[in-house]
């Protein structure tokens, strides 16, 4: 797939997952905000008011494996950087955030697509 593709790909699947959070509650606050450090796919309130980063990956395969093993110490390390000039520019948010990552498999053609969602992802050293 070429990167206009990938691209496309990745769109549909953070719309998905920000469809399904805003139906869970969530409240968007920005999507794909970007910085000197990297993106953040989604960033939102979850449900009880915490600021949380979503990082969205989408499969139409398992082709390259398991998507949660694309995000890597080096991503994590880039998001949370984003986050904090997230952060240092929207002073109105505590410092306190959550990091998640969603999954979308889209397997099956004749099945809706799967949302897995992991909360509170954490960089082990």
């Amino acid at each position: 797939m070429d990167s206009k593709g990938r691209k496309k790909t990745g769109n549909w699947g953070e719309t998905l997952v920000m469809e399904h959070l805003l139906s869970q509650g969530y409240k968007l606050l920005a999507r794909n905000y970007h910085c000197r450090n990297g993106e953040a796919d989604l960033i939102m309130l979850d449900e009880t008011g915490l600021l949380t980063c979503v990082e969205v990956k989408t499969r139409r395969s398992q082709k390259f494996g398991p998507a949660e093993f694309s995000v890597g110490k080096k991503k994590l390390k880039a998001l949370v950087a984003t986050m904090n000039a997230f952060l240092y520019e929207h002073t109105e948010y505590p410092e306190i955030w959550n990091l998640d990552l969603a999954i979308v498999e889209d397997f099956n053609p004749v099945k809706s697509p799967e949302i897995l969602y992991f909360r509170s992802v954490r960089i082990d050293d």
